[in-house]
């Protein structure tokens, strides 16, 4: 649990779009959850983004199916080595290459896949 605010400030610009998205979500009246994925803690919006299942924004998940969940997390673990260069440098890897090509996406498929942690909603 003390590792969210050095999280959210690591991640700060993903972060805080996920936040302020995850804000216009609740004021629309869908609800917002607290998961804990291993020694993390992240808000959940069972919404879907636009285009996708889910998306990971730093500290907040956008995502219409539970079973994503996983997947979503380890995209934060995977944007902790960039910090705040995560957004730019995984836009253009996801412009130039593509999703399934992204060296982050085949990164994070790998941590899911070999991850031993799993979630829980507290919240």
């Amino acid at each position: 649990m003390l590792l969210l605010p050095v999280i959210i400030v690591w991640t700060l610009p993903q972060t805080l779009a996920g936040l302020v998205l995850a804000l216009w979500h609740r004021l629309r009246g869908t609800p917002v959850f607290l998961y804990a994925f291993g020694p993390s803690l992240f808000f959940v919006v069972p919404t879907p983004p636009p285009a996708s299942c889910g998306i990971s924004l730093g500290a907040v998940v956008f995502a219409d199916r539970p079973e994503i969940l996983t997947h979503e997390f380890c995209h934060l673990y995977t944007g902790l080595w960039l910090g705040w260069l995560y957004l730019p440098v995984y836009g253009l890897e996801y412009l130039v290459l593509g999703h399934d090509r992204s060296f982050h996406e085949r990164v994070t498929c790998r941590f899911e896949r070999t991850t031993r942690q799993g979630w829980v909603r507290l919240r």
